[in-house]
């Protein structure tokens, strides 16, 4: 028997098993910087499934290892969903992990308790069939990606010096292999002003006003950023994502007023590129920009600064990582994948963008669905995801 064999007689054996896991993922709470929960769950499955090693490091991010080889794959995906702002929109409870029609609805489904259970049992089986002694398999749970993109997994290979030889981030996509995504910059712009009383607003300098100009330049940028395509047909963008002014009360005139942007960012835009344009966007006015830093605190109690400029990345489709990608999505599905580039950002943007890691994005459901009433992830999707992560595994040949 075959390795592809053996991989779809344990997936058969263990279905109910993933999928039970999968649905106490959904069932359980664990929005950004609040994953105790979660990494306790996931933390406990990996030791009962027999891998070698479960670490959580001091970020909180559960990490478990299965062999000893010196070539590495590294699994992740982000514990961590949205939260519920439209219950009322829900026609199945956003945490009742209820099965219908072949899918498991609740927040977090696809994005990504689904993608995550795969990974943590394609370990197990990876274990099961035998990885070669050369092999190193790393399965990753990782905390607060979803306002902080890519801040976690930096933090843990910081803490833990491990440079993976290959990466596949387990975020929905339709077992599509995306070769790459388009990152992102958050960015904000302070115009000052002069505080009075809004009876004499002649006495003051109200910045709304000066900060209109500004504006105007922002939704021309937007206009001329979706006409200027990259080699691969990409484009850029950028929007205004908040706007709020400091003032003493409702009837004042602001001291000053300040607008965040989110600016996409494809291949060949850097933070060389991106600080020339923001430097066009306040010249000849008093405004300053700056990245939007974010301060934050994990769950585990650490504090840390999300930095704000997450480059846009991309693999060589040719790679060995993304031909054994495609390799065992047709031992799987019989079938060629669909290679294509993301327009989200995921943890990628450290792993690829910041690090320079082989990496490629690959999971199962459909992202349309994820931050939105009825979230789902269909189940046979989620095995299909958790053999072709085992065939990588097994396969070893990143």
């Amino acid at each position: 028997m075959n390795d592809e064999s053996r991989i779809k007689k344990i997936i058969d054996e263990i279905a109910q098993d993933v999928i039970d896991f999968a649905v106490k993922l959904v069932q359980t709470k664990s929005m950004t910087c609040s994953e105790k929960p979660v990494a306790e769950i996931v933390a406990d499955k990996m030791r009962r499934l027999g891998y070698d090693e479960v670490t959580i490091d001091p970020c909180g991010n559960v990490i478990g290892r299965v062999g000893s080889g010196k070539n590495v794959l590294f699994f992740d995906s982000h514990m961590d969903p949205v939260a519920v702002n439209d219950g009322p929109k829900w026609k199945y409870p956003p945490f009742g992990g209820e099965i219908h029609d072949g899918k498991i609805y609740g927040r977090g489904a696809v994005d990504m308790k689904c993608p995550l259970a795969a990974s943590v049992y394609a370990g197990y089986i990876a274990k099961q069939i035998g990885i070669p002694d050369n092999v190193t398999v790393m399965v990753s749970a990782s905390c607060m990606e979803e306002d902080y993109d890519g801040e976690a997994v930096r933090e843990y290979f910081s803490w833990s010096s491990l440079k993976p030889n290959a990466v596949v981030i387990c975020e929905p996509t339709d077992l599509k292999i995306a070769t790459g995504h388009r990152g992102r910059a958050l960015l904000e712009i302070n115009m000052p002003g002069k505080s009075c009383h809004a009876s004499a607003p002649e006495n003051g300098i109200n910045p709304v006003y000066l900060l209109s100009s500004v504006i105007k330049r922002v939704e021309q940028l937007c206009t001329d950023l979706a006409t200027q395509k990259n080699a691969r047909g990409e484009c850029g963008s950028v929007a205004i994502s908040n706007i709020y002014c400091n003032t003493a009360s409702n009837n004042s005139v602001p001291m000053d007023a300040t607008i965040i942007l989110d600016r996409r960012v494809v291949a060949g835009e850097d933070k060389k590129f991106i600080e020339k344009e923001m430097d066009g966007l306040v010249a000849g006015t008093p405004a300053t920009w700056k990245y939007s830093d974010i301060p934050g605190v994990s769950w585990t109690g650490m504090n840390f600064v999300f930095h704000s400029f997450l480059p846009a990345w991309d693999i060589d489709e040719n790679s060995r990582l993304v031909k054994t990608a495609a390799e065992a999505y047709k031992a799987i599905r019989k079938s060629e994948p669909i290679l294509f580039h993301m327009g989200a950002c995921t943890n990628g943007v450290t792993t690829a963008g910041m690090l320079g890691f082989p990496t490629i994005v690959f999971g199962p459901g459909d992202i349309s669905t994820a931050h939105s009433a009825d979230e789902c992830c269909d189940i046979q999707s989620m095995l299909d995801a958790c053999c072709m992560y085992a065939q990588i595994a097994v396969q070893g040949k990143f």
